[in-house]
Protein backbone atom coordinates (compact mmCIF):
# COMPACT_ATOMS: atom_id res chain seq x y z
CA UNK A 1 0.00 0.00 0.00
CA UNK A 2 1.63 3.24 -1.01
CA UNK A 3 1.51 6.60 0.65
CA UNK A 4 -1.52 8.12 -1.08
CA UNK A 5 -3.79 4.71 -0.14
CA UNK A 6 -2.28 5.28 3.68
CA UNK A 7 -3.53 8.25 4.10
CA UNK A 8 -7.25 7.49 1.52
CA UNK A 9 -7.76 4.87 3.90
CA UNK A 10 -6.90 6.86 7.38
CA UNK A 11 -9.43 9.35 6.39
CA UNK A 12 -11.98 7.63 5.33
CA UNK A 13 -11.64 5.82 8.93
CA UNK A 14 -11.59 8.91 10.74
CA UNK A 15 -14.76 9.83 8.69
CA UNK A 16 -16.32 6.77 9.56
CA UNK A 17 -15.53 7.40 13.37
CA UNK A 18 -17.01 10.68 13.41
CA UNK A 19 -19.96 9.11 12.39
CA UNK A 20 -20.40 6.52 14.20
CA UNK A 21 -19.88 8.93 17.47
CA UNK A 22 -22.64 11.18 16.17
CA UNK A 23 -25.02 8.27 15.83
CA UNK A 24 -24.41 7.02 19.25
CA UNK A 25 -24.61 10.85 20.89
CA UNK A 26 -27.38 11.44 19.21
CA UNK A 27 -29.18 8.54 20.57
CA UNK A 28 -29.48 10.01 23.81
CA UNK A 29 -32.48 12.27 25.35
CA UNK A 30 -35.36 11.67 23.62
CA UNK A 31 -35.06 13.54 20.43
CA UNK A 32 -31.73 12.76 18.82
CA UNK A 33 -31.68 10.11 16.38
CA UNK A 34 -29.36 7.28 17.32
CA UNK A 35 -29.33 4.50 20.12
CA UNK A 36 -29.91 0.77 19.84
CA UNK A 37 -29.45 -2.15 21.17
CA UNK A 38 -30.97 -5.62 21.56
CA UNK A 39 -30.61 -6.05 18.23
CA UNK A 40 -32.46 -9.00 16.17
CA UNK A 41 -35.78 -9.18 18.02
CA UNK A 42 -38.47 -10.17 16.50
CA UNK A 43 -41.97 -8.56 17.00
CA UNK A 44 -43.19 -11.60 18.53
CA UNK A 45 -40.42 -11.21 21.54
CA UNK A 46 -41.95 -8.18 21.99
CA UNK A 47 -45.30 -9.26 22.24
CA UNK A 48 -47.38 -8.61 25.36
CA UNK A 49 -46.03 -12.04 26.45
CA UNK A 50 -42.15 -10.82 26.41
CA UNK A 51 -43.42 -7.43 28.10
CA UNK A 52 -44.61 -9.42 31.17
CA UNK A 53 -41.77 -11.55 31.14
CA UNK A 54 -38.96 -8.92 30.72
CA UNK A 55 -40.94 -6.33 32.69
CA UNK A 56 -37.94 -5.57 35.06
CA UNK A 57 -35.24 -5.84 32.25
CA UNK A 58 -36.53 -2.86 30.68
CA UNK A 59 -37.88 -0.85 33.48
CA UNK A 60 -34.27 0.00 35.26
CA UNK A 61 -36.04 1.77 38.07
CA UNK A 62 -38.47 -0.55 39.64
CA UNK A 63 -41.77 0.24 41.08
CA UNK A 64 -44.31 -1.99 42.51
CA UNK A 65 -47.32 -0.59 40.46
CA UNK A 66 -51.01 -1.93 41.59
CA UNK A 67 -52.13 -2.85 37.99
CA UNK A 68 -50.70 -3.72 34.36
CA UNK A 69 -52.52 -3.66 31.89
CA UNK A 70 -52.81 -4.27 27.94
CA UNK A 71 -54.36 -1.76 26.10
CA UNK A 72 -54.58 -2.54 22.32
CA UNK A 73 -54.07 0.87 20.04
CA UNK A 74 -56.27 1.79 16.99
CA UNK A 75 -53.98 -0.86 14.66
CA UNK A 76 -53.93 -3.35 17.36
CA UNK A 77 -50.38 -3.18 18.56
CA UNK A 78 -50.60 -3.78 22.54
CA UNK A 79 -49.33 -1.06 24.85
CA UNK A 80 -47.79 -1.93 28.51
CA UNK A 81 -49.54 0.21 30.93
CA UNK A 82 -49.45 0.60 34.80
CA UNK A 83 -51.96 2.22 36.80
CA UNK A 84 -50.91 3.41 40.64
CA UNK A 85 -54.38 3.94 42.47
CA UNK A 86 -54.72 5.16 45.81
CA UNK A 87 -57.42 3.00 48.45
CA UNK A 88 -60.64 4.61 48.34
CA UNK A 89 -60.20 6.74 45.03
CA UNK A 90 -62.94 7.57 43.12
CA UNK A 91 -63.25 9.91 39.62
CA UNK A 92 -64.57 12.40 42.28
CA UNK A 93 -61.53 12.30 44.25
CA UNK A 94 -59.29 14.19 41.65
CA UNK A 95 -57.51 13.88 38.39
CA UNK A 96 -55.75 11.18 37.36
CA UNK A 97 -52.24 11.75 36.01
CA UNK A 98 -51.04 10.61 32.60
CA UNK A 99 -47.32 10.04 32.15
CA UNK A 100 -45.96 9.90 28.53
CA UNK A 101 -42.33 9.36 28.19
CA UNK A 102 -39.57 10.66 25.89
CA UNK A 103 -38.26 8.91 22.62
CA UNK A 104 -35.91 6.12 22.81
CA UNK A 105 -36.92 5.80 27.13
CA UNK A 106 -39.52 4.34 28.93
CA UNK A 107 -41.92 4.44 31.98
CA UNK A 108 -38.99 4.10 34.12
CA UNK A 109 -38.14 8.02 33.07
CA UNK A 110 -40.68 9.23 35.11
CA UNK A 111 -39.60 7.20 38.37
CA UNK A 112 -39.37 10.20 40.56
CA UNK A 113 -42.63 12.08 39.68
CA UNK A 114 -44.31 8.97 39.89
CA UNK A 115 -43.06 8.08 43.65
CA UNK A 116 -44.27 11.86 44.60
CA UNK A 117 -47.68 11.52 43.11
CA UNK A 118 -48.37 8.23 44.29
CA UNK A 119 -47.24 9.44 48.26
CA UNK A 120 -49.41 12.52 47.37
CA UNK A 121 -52.83 10.62 46.88
CA UNK A 122 -53.18 11.02 42.91
CA UNK A 123 -54.05 8.27 40.85
CA UNK A 124 -51.12 7.81 38.15
CA UNK A 125 -51.16 6.20 35.10
CA UNK A 126 -47.87 5.24 33.01
CA UNK A 127 -47.31 3.49 29.77
CA UNK A 128 -44.58 2.48 27.37
CA UNK A 129 -45.15 3.89 24.33
CA UNK A 130 -45.31 1.59 20.90
CA UNK A 131 -41.63 0.15 19.40
CA UNK A 132 -40.31 1.45 23.45
CA UNK A 133 -39.59 -0.42 26.58
CA UNK A 134 -42.05 -3.16 26.85
CA UNK A 135 -45.11 -2.63 24.78
CA UNK A 136 -45.44 -4.16 21.41
CA UNK A 137 -43.72 -3.32 18.37
CA UNK A 138 -45.71 -1.81 15.69
CA UNK A 139 -45.81 -1.79 12.15
CA UNK A 140 -42.72 1.38 11.18
CA UNK A 141 -45.14 2.96 8.96
CA UNK A 142 -46.98 3.87 12.17
CA UNK A 143 -43.85 5.08 14.26
CA UNK A 144 -45.46 8.80 13.72
CA UNK A 145 -46.89 11.70 16.00
CA UNK A 146 -50.01 11.71 14.88
CA UNK A 147 -50.24 8.01 15.63
CA UNK A 148 -49.01 8.75 19.61
CA UNK A 149 -51.69 10.73 19.58
CA UNK A 150 -54.13 8.31 19.01
CA UNK A 151 -52.33 5.60 21.34
CA UNK A 152 -53.06 8.20 24.10
CA UNK A 153 -56.93 7.99 23.40
CA UNK A 154 -56.56 4.55 23.86
CA UNK A 155 -55.03 4.48 26.79
CA UNK A 156 -57.35 6.71 28.52
CA UNK A 157 -60.20 5.61 27.37
CA UNK A 158 -59.20 1.70 28.72
CA UNK A 159 -58.07 3.56 32.09
CA UNK A 160 -59.88 6.37 32.53
CA UNK A 161 -63.30 6.71 30.95
CA UNK A 162 -64.58 9.24 33.14
CA UNK A 163 -62.99 11.91 35.43
CA UNK A 164 -60.54 14.80 34.92
CA UNK A 165 -57.18 14.10 33.16
CA UNK A 166 -53.56 15.74 34.07
CA UNK A 167 -51.10 15.03 31.06
CA UNK A 168 -47.63 15.21 32.01
CA UNK A 169 -45.05 14.24 28.84
CA UNK A 170 -41.33 14.96 27.95
CA UNK A 171 -39.88 15.28 24.71
CA UNK A 172 -41.68 13.27 22.33
CA UNK A 173 -44.18 12.76 24.81
CA UNK A 174 -44.45 15.95 24.95
CA UNK A 175 -45.35 15.91 21.07
CA UNK A 176 -47.95 13.22 21.80
CA UNK A 177 -50.35 15.56 23.77
CA UNK A 178 -49.64 18.09 21.55
CA UNK A 179 -50.75 15.81 18.87
CA UNK A 180 -53.87 14.54 21.11
CA UNK A 181 -55.22 17.92 21.65
CA UNK A 182 -55.05 18.79 18.04
CA UNK A 183 -56.60 15.54 17.31
CA UNK A 184 -59.50 15.35 20.22
CA UNK A 185 -60.29 19.00 21.08
CA UNK A 186 -63.51 18.30 22.45
CA UNK A 187 -61.94 15.75 24.92
CA UNK A 188 -59.11 18.09 25.45
CA UNK A 189 -61.60 21.00 26.68
CA UNK A 190 -64.07 19.01 28.79
CA UNK A 191 -61.81 16.23 30.33
CA UNK A 192 -57.80 17.85 30.66
CA UNK A 193 -57.42 19.74 33.52
CA UNK A 194 -54.01 20.50 33.23
CA UNK A 195 -50.82 19.53 31.00
CA UNK A 196 -47.58 19.65 31.76
CA UNK A 197 -44.94 20.18 28.61
CA UNK A 198 -41.10 19.04 29.74
CA UNK A 199 -38.38 20.00 27.65
CA UNK A 200 -40.60 19.52 23.77
CA UNK A 201 -40.79 21.37 20.89
CA UNK A 202 -43.97 22.32 18.86
CA UNK A 203 -41.44 21.76 16.03
CA UNK A 204 -41.72 24.05 13.19
CA UNK A 205 -37.78 23.53 12.42
CA UNK A 206 -35.10 20.88 12.07
CA UNK A 207 -35.17 19.12 15.70
CA UNK A 208 -32.04 16.95 14.62
CA UNK A 209 -29.75 19.34 15.71
CA UNK A 210 -26.22 17.49 17.64
CA UNK A 211 -24.10 19.37 17.50
CA UNK A 212 -21.77 17.95 14.95
CA UNK A 213 -22.28 21.29 12.60
CA UNK A 214 -25.27 21.72 9.78
CA UNK A 215 -23.58 19.15 7.24
CA UNK A 216 -22.98 16.62 9.24
CA UNK A 217 -26.23 17.01 11.32
CA UNK A 218 -28.20 16.83 8.02
CA UNK A 219 -26.37 13.84 6.58
CA UNK A 220 -27.03 11.89 9.82
CA UNK A 221 -31.05 12.72 9.11
CA UNK A 222 -31.03 11.72 5.84
CA UNK A 223 -28.89 8.64 6.09
CA UNK A 224 -29.39 7.73 9.58
CA UNK A 225 -33.00 6.30 9.48
CA UNK A 226 -31.77 3.40 6.72
CA UNK A 227 -28.72 2.66 8.12
CA UNK A 228 -29.73 1.82 11.69
CA UNK A 229 -32.46 -0.21 9.87
CA UNK A 230 -29.93 -2.08 8.34
CA UNK A 231 -27.73 -2.59 11.47
CA UNK A 232 -30.56 -3.71 13.66
CA UNK A 233 -30.89 -6.77 11.17
CA UNK A 234 -27.21 -8.26 11.97
CA UNK A 235 -27.56 -10.16 15.33
CA UNK A 236 -24.88 -9.23 17.65
CA UNK A 237 -23.41 -5.93 15.52
CA UNK A 238 -24.28 -3.41 17.54
CA UNK A 239 -23.72 -5.15 20.92
CA UNK A 240 -20.30 -5.73 19.60
CA UNK A 241 -19.89 -1.91 18.78
CA UNK A 242 -21.26 -1.34 22.68
CA UNK A 243 -19.16 -3.33 24.26
CA UNK A 244 -16.17 -1.81 22.85
CA UNK A 245 -17.18 1.66 23.56
CA UNK A 246 -18.58 1.91 27.37
CA UNK A 247 -16.51 4.92 27.92
CA UNK A 248 -17.59 6.63 25.02
CA UNK A 249 -21.11 5.80 25.59
CA UNK A 250 -21.10 7.27 29.26
CA UNK A 251 -19.39 10.76 27.74
CA UNK A 252 -22.18 10.66 24.97
CA UNK A 253 -25.13 10.19 27.61
CA UNK A 254 -23.59 12.87 29.78
CA UNK A 255 -23.17 15.33 27.27
CA UNK A 256 -26.73 15.25 25.51
CA UNK A 257 -28.86 14.14 28.02
CA UNK A 258 -27.74 16.27 31.12
CA UNK A 259 -26.39 19.39 32.22
CA UNK A 260 -24.67 18.52 35.27
CA UNK A 261 -22.33 15.57 36.06
CA UNK A 262 -23.78 12.61 37.09
CA UNK A 263 -23.05 9.43 38.69
CA UNK A 264 -21.67 6.14 36.48
CA UNK A 265 -25.10 4.45 38.06
CA UNK A 266 -27.46 6.57 36.29
CA UNK A 267 -25.45 7.02 33.27
CA UNK A 268 -25.96 3.37 32.81
CA UNK A 269 -29.51 3.06 34.21
CA UNK A 270 -30.29 5.92 30.91
CA UNK A 271 -28.09 3.87 28.49
CA UNK A 272 -30.20 0.22 29.33
CA UNK A 273 -33.44 2.37 28.23
CA UNK A 274 -31.88 4.13 25.10
CA UNK A 275 -29.98 0.64 24.35
CA UNK A 276 -33.18 -1.09 24.85
CA UNK A 277 -34.69 0.47 21.81
CA UNK A 278 -35.34 -1.54 18.38
CA UNK A 279 -33.00 0.27 16.10
CA UNK A 280 -35.60 -0.05 13.29
CA UNK A 281 -38.10 2.14 15.31
CA UNK A 282 -35.49 4.94 16.33
CA UNK A 283 -35.14 4.96 12.23
CA UNK A 284 -38.59 5.00 11.51
CA UNK A 285 -39.13 7.85 14.38
CA UNK A 286 -36.16 10.10 12.93
CA UNK A 287 -37.87 11.66 10.17
CA UNK A 288 -40.64 12.32 11.91
CA UNK A 289 -38.83 14.09 14.64
CA UNK A 290 -37.15 16.35 12.02
CA UNK A 291 -39.87 17.36 10.14
CA UNK A 292 -42.35 17.87 13.71
CA UNK A 293 -44.84 20.39 13.07
CA UNK A 294 -47.34 20.67 15.66
CA UNK A 295 -48.62 24.12 16.07
CA UNK A 296 -51.79 24.03 14.85
CA UNK A 297 -52.80 21.09 17.49
CA UNK A 298 -51.68 24.48 20.29
CA UNK A 299 -55.05 25.87 20.14
CA UNK A 300 -56.47 22.87 21.43
CA UNK A 301 -54.83 23.66 24.95
CA UNK A 302 -54.91 27.46 24.99
CA UNK A 303 -58.30 26.95 27.40
CA UNK A 304 -56.49 24.26 29.56
CA UNK A 305 -53.62 25.14 32.41
CA UNK A 306 -50.33 24.42 30.76
CA UNK A 307 -47.08 24.18 32.69
CA UNK A 308 -43.78 24.32 30.51
CA UNK A 309 -40.22 23.12 32.31
CA UNK A 310 -37.19 23.42 30.56
CA UNK A 311 -33.58 22.63 31.39
CA UNK A 312 -31.07 25.91 30.33
CA UNK A 313 -28.43 23.44 29.19
CA UNK A 314 -30.75 21.27 27.04
CA UNK A 315 -28.68 20.59 24.10
CA UNK A 316 -31.27 19.08 22.21
CA UNK A 317 -34.30 20.69 22.46
CA UNK A 318 -32.94 24.58 23.47
CA UNK A 319 -35.01 26.44 26.11
CA UNK A 320 -35.86 28.69 22.43
CA UNK A 321 -38.52 25.94 21.92
CA UNK A 322 -40.16 25.70 25.16
CA UNK A 323 -40.07 29.82 24.98
CA UNK A 324 -42.13 29.34 21.91
CA UNK A 325 -44.39 27.56 23.10
CA UNK A 326 -44.83 29.81 25.86
CA UNK A 327 -45.64 32.48 22.84
CA UNK A 328 -47.91 30.27 21.57
CA UNK A 329 -49.86 29.53 24.94
CA UNK A 330 -49.83 33.20 26.45
CA UNK A 331 -51.72 31.47 29.61
CA UNK A 332 -48.95 29.23 30.40
CA UNK A 333 -46.66 28.88 33.12
CA UNK A 334 -42.97 28.73 31.81
CA UNK A 335 -40.50 27.61 33.79
CA UNK A 336 -36.57 27.80 33.00
CA UNK A 337 -34.34 25.45 35.59
CA UNK A 338 -30.97 26.47 35.81
CA UNK A 339 -28.01 24.08 34.95
CA UNK A 340 -29.69 20.88 33.76
CA UNK A 341 -29.95 19.30 30.49
CA UNK A 342 -32.73 17.30 28.40
CA UNK A 343 -33.42 14.52 30.62
CA UNK A 344 -34.46 16.91 33.62
CA UNK A 345 -37.07 15.04 35.26
CA UNK A 346 -34.13 12.49 36.42
CA UNK A 347 -31.54 15.17 36.88
CA UNK A 348 -33.37 17.75 39.01
CA UNK A 349 -36.25 15.81 39.60
CA UNK A 350 -37.68 18.72 42.32
CA UNK A 351 -38.77 21.24 39.81
CA UNK A 352 -40.60 19.24 37.56
CA UNK A 353 -42.34 17.35 40.62
CA UNK A 354 -43.19 20.84 41.76
CA UNK A 355 -44.65 22.07 38.45
CA UNK A 356 -46.81 19.27 38.55
CA UNK A 357 -47.73 18.99 41.61
CA UNK A 358 -48.58 22.83 41.33
CA UNK A 359 -50.56 22.26 38.32
CA UNK A 360 -52.76 19.39 40.13
CA UNK A 361 -53.14 21.94 43.02
CA UNK A 362 -54.48 24.42 40.86
CA UNK A 363 -57.12 22.16 39.27
CA UNK A 364 -58.15 22.08 43.08
CA UNK A 365 -58.72 25.15 42.74
CA UNK A 366 -55.61 26.43 45.20
CA UNK A 367 -55.72 30.07 44.08
CA UNK A 368 -52.21 30.97 46.80
CA UNK A 369 -50.24 28.47 44.88
CA UNK A 370 -51.08 29.81 41.69
CA UNK A 371 -50.88 33.26 42.63
CA UNK A 372 -47.52 32.45 44.34
CA UNK A 373 -46.26 30.56 41.27
CA UNK A 374 -47.97 33.15 38.79
CA UNK A 375 -45.73 36.06 41.12
CA UNK A 376 -42.38 34.66 40.03
CA UNK A 377 -41.89 32.38 43.71
CA UNK A 378 -39.11 30.99 43.76
CA UNK A 379 -39.32 26.81 44.92
CA UNK A 380 -36.23 25.00 46.33
CA UNK A 381 -35.81 21.49 45.72
CA UNK A 382 -32.78 20.83 47.69
CA UNK A 383 -30.36 20.65 44.90
CA UNK A 384 -31.11 23.68 42.99
CA UNK A 385 -32.67 26.60 42.30
CA UNK A 386 -36.18 26.53 40.44
CA UNK A 387 -36.97 29.56 38.16
CA UNK A 388 -40.63 30.49 37.81
CA UNK A 389 -42.22 33.07 36.21
CA UNK A 390 -45.46 33.56 33.74
CA UNK A 391 -43.61 34.38 29.95
CA UNK A 392 -44.06 37.56 28.02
Amino acid sequence: MDEQQKIARANSMSRGAATGLGLAAAAVGGVAIAGAGYAGRSALRRSRAYAVTHQDEAHVFPFATDKIMAVPASDGVVLHVEVDEPEGWTPQSGPTVVLVHGFVLNLSSWVFQRRALVDAGYRVVSYDQRNHGTSQAGDLEHCTIDQLGKDLRAVVDATTPEGELVLVGHSMGGMTIMSFAGRYPEVTRDRVAGAALIATSAGGDSLVHIGLGRALDGLITRFGPSFLTGLGRRDGMWGGLRAAGRAVENSAIQRYAFGTPMPKEMLRKVAKMIFGTPLDAIGAFIPELDELDVRESLPGLVDTPVIIVAGSKDVLTPPAHSQALADALPAAEHVVVPGVGHLLQLERPGPVTDGVLGLLERTRGDDAQRDAERAGAAVGDGVGERVTGRSA
